[in-house]
């Protein structure tokens, strides 16, 4: 994870990488290949992120 430098007093607005919603101050995100993913964005971000994966049982490849 990296560190963002500010000016004192200035606060930077954190935004939802997939629904670009603010992510207050005290609300859980997560930082993940330089997405920041809100809690209600968090499911469909895991599909996405491991659609290579999917499979459907009795159809899988390479079995």
């Amino acid at each position: 994870m990296y560190h963002v430098h500010r000016r004192p007093g200035r606060q930077t607005t954190l935004r939802c990488t997939l629904c670009g919603r603010e992510i207050t101050t005290g609300e859980e995100y997560w930082a993940c290949n330089g997405n920041r993913i809100c809690a209600n964005c968090l499911l469909e971000f895991a599909r996405q992120e491991l659609a290579p994966c999917h499979e459907t049982r009795g159809k899988e490849v390479g079995l």
